[in-house]
Order: C-alpha cells, then sequence, then structure tokens
C-alpha cells in the first residue's frame, strides 16, 4: 500500500476564468488559457487551450472560442470536463497512474457548482478531488501557517472574483467573494473614456493600459501618455491624450469593490486579532496583484502592511500542492470531495 502510495501523483490545480495553472513537485508544470475551440457548423470541440487559441486565429471564420469556466465555477460541464482532462493528463505526460487533485474554489462556490467542479475532476480521470478556498491556497503557497493562533488575512484577485478569508487557528473567521476581478477593471477603463472622451477603446487595449500605464498612486504626475480609439458619434478614429494625474482617482475608484472585500472580512475580526493584522498584515496575490500602486494603495486605506508574492498568479496552485501535507491539522479548510461524487 505503502509503494502504491509513493507512485501517486498529486496536483494542485488553480482553475480560473481565462487560466488553469497545474502545479506538480516544485513547480508550475501546465499554464494555459482555459479556453476551448468549437466548429461552428457541427459544434465539435476542437482543441483547448493554447492550441484552441492558435487553431482559432487560423481560422476565426469557422471557429469559436468557448470559456467553460464563469465566477471561477463551471459554466459548461462538459467541455469543462473535457478541458480538465486534456490537461491533466499534458501535466503528467499521460501517466497511466490517476492522480489526487487539490483544487483551488472561490469562497461562496454552492454545493452544486462544488459537485459539478468533483464531477468533472473525476471523469477527467482523477483518483482523489480535495477542495480549498483559493486565499487559504494563496496563504499555504506563501508558507503561511494556518494552523496556530496567528490570524492571516489573504486576498486573491482573479479574472472576474476576488475573494478574501481571514483565518486562524486552522479555521475560517471569514470568507467573503465578490464578483469584480481583473475584467472589471478593464470594463471599467472602457467606460470611463466612453463616458468622458466619447471614444471607445477594445478590451485588449485597457487591459494594456491597466498592466503597463496606469497607476493608483501617481496622483500629482504631470506624465501624459496617448490613446487610440474610435469616436462614437461618426466612429471615425482619433488620438486622445491623458495623464497619469487624471487616471489615478478613475482607478481608484473602479477598484472600490476590492476595498470593500477585504473591509468586509475584517470586520468579522475579534479586537485581539488586530495586533496579528498590524504584524502579518494581508497577503495580496492573483493575476491582478501587481496592479501598478494598488498595493500602496491598500496598505494606506487599511492601515496594515500588504505583501505581494514573487508569483502572485503561481501561489494559489503552489498552495494547492502544499496543502496536501497538511490535510490532518487543516480539516477545517480542506474539504474531501467524496462527498459531492455522484459515482462513475
Amino acid at each position: 500500500m505503502k509503494a502504491f502510495s509513493a507512485l501517486t501523483n498529486k496536483l494542485g490545480i488553480d482553475l480560473g476564468s481565462s487560466q488553469v495553472r497545474i502545479f506538480r513537485d516544485d513547480r508550475v508544470v501546465l499554464e494555459e488559457s482555459s479556453v476551448a475551440v468549437v466548429d461552428n457548423i457541427n459544434g465539435r470541440v476542437l482543441g483547448f487551450g493554447t492550441d484552441a487559441l492558435i487553431r482559432y486565429h487560423e481560422e476565426p471564420e469557422n471557429h469559436y472560442l468557448a470559456w467553460p469556466v464563469k465566477n471561477g465555477s463551471i459554466a459548461d460541464y462538459n467541455i469543462a470536463k473535457s478541458m480538465l482532462r486534456y490537461f491533466i493528463n499534458k501535466a503528467l505526460h499521460h501517466s497511466v497512474s490517476r492522480p489526487s487533485v487539490m483544487i483551488a474554489v472561490p469562497c461562496e462556490t454552492s454545493s452544486v457548482a462544488r459537485h459539478a467542479l468533483v464531477d468533472a475532476l473525476m471523469h477527467a480521470g482523477a483518483r482523489q478531488v480535495y477542495l480549498i478556498a483559493s486565499p487559504a491556497a494563496a496563504a499555504i503557497g506563501a508558507d503561511f501557517n494556518l494552523e496556530n493562533s496567528s490570524t492571516i488575512l489573504s486576498m486573491v484577485i482573479g479574472r472576474d472574483v476576488t475573494n478574501v478569508g481571514l483565518y486562524c487557528c486552522g479555521g475560517i473567521v471569514s470568507q467573503v467573494g465578490d464578483a469584480f476581478g481583473g475584467h472589471n477593471i478593464d470594463v471599467g477603463i472602457c467606460q470611463y473614456l466612453q463616458d468622458k472622451y466619447n471614444i471607445l477603446i477594445g478590451i485588449e487595449q485597457a487591459e494594456k493600459l491597466k498592466s503597463e500605464v496606469i497607476s493608483l498612486t501617481r496622483g500629482g504626475n504631470q506624465d501624459t501618455f496617448t490613446i487610440r480609439g474610435r469616436r462614437i458619434s461618426d466612429g471615425v478614429e482619433v488620438v486622445i491624450e491623458l495623464s497619469l494625474e487624471e487616471l489615478s482617482p478613475v482607478m481608484k475608484k473602479i477598484m472600490k469593490p476590492v476595498l470593500s472585500s477585504v473591509k468586509r472580512a475584517i470586520a468579522e475580526a475579534t479586537p485581539d486579532m488586530a495586533g496579528d493584522l498590524l504584524k502579518n498584515g494581508l497577503l495580496l496575490s492573483g493575476g491582478s496583484a501587481l496592479l501598478s500602486g494598488l498595493k500602496d494603495w491598500l496598505s494606506f486605506e487599511l492601515g496594515i502592511p500588504v505583501l505581494v508574492p514573487d508569483n502572485p498568479a503561481d501561489i494559489i496552485s503552489e498552495g494547492c500542492l502544499k496543502a496536501f501535507d497538511k490535510q490532518k491539522h487543516l480539516s477545517l479548510l480542506i474539504e474531501n470531495g467524496e462527498k459531492y461524487y455522484g459515482g462513475a
């Protein structure tokens, strides 16, 4: 039995609405878009991840892209099941051994959504499935000790979901999930330019501005940059010049739901946890954690330090894998998927 156990593959999976990451051994072995490409005529799924994007861009008139995960939960069961099987096989290099999977889920995932996820993973080839909330996984990935009496605050900002968890003594003090993420930030930038300047830009351009130009903490900065878009009234292409000073308060307004999520989680803390929050601060992870100025803005608004790990997007899947070694002591945080699985 021990010999068999030693051969069992273990995978930590962060299944996001835009990206899936799989952690195995001591590294990310798979990082691809959580997307499928589908034939326009017969509805047949032709590929997943990077292969799907390549095939779609080769013949966009014949195919469309399907994103089977929405708000951190499965939206299309059949496509998600096939996609997970493809990714798991790719991560294991087609090993015959069925893996044990620890997967991160949003804090407020319903029992129905958990059942769909576990069922899809089992049919995709998993031997066992365990579930853990994404903020807890991130904290474990960052080597925070969730077993002791020190209070840990963790936040994950994904594509369309923000999750915050407050943990102490191996249990949950509070967990908050909101339907807001990186995609909403991009939409907010587009909406501002539409309302203020009557121009339209694409989501990809807004994402580039968010990642490379705009900051939450550059108020008073007179540096300028140009944006190219189409005027709503007549469709004519125009170029406008904006300053970083103008966009900083706009970004703070867009990011208010993130601040609100953290404050709601902290509101459940007891007075004697205040010292821990001042010492340990907030762990900030997820795809949007590196947004310029976000760390400093949150620290100023909350009055506590904010820590961003070197790998904020990978740390959730890493924490899922590390959580296998902590199941005995974190039984209140790690859920056995058996109770959701309906059979073969």
